[in-house]
């Protein structure tokens, strides 16, 4: 059991030097603008992170739906920063990762009642920021519609956890993730803003640039270690 323990901690510091390690690489390259080359190093972020939550986290429901959503990230990933193209298909799967925090922060409250009338009300808000979006980005409505429910999401999924937070380090993880994940969108935003008519300065976009990824591989390690390890035991299947 020592030993096991031992390896489990091990395999944690290895991660956190690893992450560590790409994030200083990729910050120093998209210094340097080299943008073409930091690609790839940029897409191994989130394979990473669902490696180890495949490896180290107890199994349950709770982390059969982080896996899920961090590999819907992954395919997201690999067409948004790999491919560079069909960005509608990238924002469906990021879309897909969010409904799956959904169905987890629903799981970790197990209040019918509170799901009964919270998820209709998130139906409704989507509906109308997509119609919003539409009506913004009428060149490109598809685009925009997917992005209104992403970002819709993540913001709802972000407060909802952050009203969990009391229910121990996991939550606050958790909500801290996705916090920095809602940074990060909101730079990719800023990065592409002139679709809606926001214009950044050179330095403005540069600046931008850099911290997208500042955000986002911090977000997603969080993510990663926001369920228990296997170690740990609990009396409530809604632990994380």
């Amino acid at each position: 059991m020592k030993d096991h323990l031992k390896l489990k901690i091990a395999a944690g510091a290895a991660f956190a030097v690893l992450l560590a390690a790409l994030l200083a690489a990729i910050t120093a390259m998209n210094a340097l603008r080299l943008y073409d080359a930091v690609r790839y190093p940029e897409f191994c972020i989130v394979p990473l992170c669902l490696a180890y939550t495949l490896a180290f986290t107890r199994g349950n429901r709770d982390k059969a739906l982080l896996a899920c959503a961090l590999g819907c990230t992954v395919c997201a990933d690999f067409v948004m920063v790999l491919l560079q193209d069909y960005y509608e298909i990238s924002l469906i799967f990021f879309s897909a990762a969010q409904l799956l925090y959904c169905a987890r922060i629903q799981l970790c409250r197990a209040n019918r009642l509170y799901s009964a009338i919270a998820l209709p009300l998130r139906a409704a808000l989507s509906a109308a920021m997509c119609a919003a979006a539409a009506a913004i980005m009428p060149s490109d409505v598809i685009l925009g519609m997917a992005a209104a429910f992403y970002f819709t999401n993540l913001i709802l999924n972000t407060a909802e956890a952050f009203a969990l937070i009391k229910g121990g380090k996991h939550r606050i993880l958790f909500a801290v993730g996705l916090l920095l994940f809602a940074g990060c969108d909101i730079c990719v935003g800023l990065n592409v803003g002139d679709m809606a008519g926001i214009e950044l300065s050179k330095d403005g976009l540069y600046a931008v640039k850099l911290l997208i990824w500042l955000f986002y591989l911090p977000s997603q390690a969080l993510l990663a270690i926001s369920a228990p390890l296997e170690k740990q035991r609990s009396k409530n299947v809604q632990s994380y």
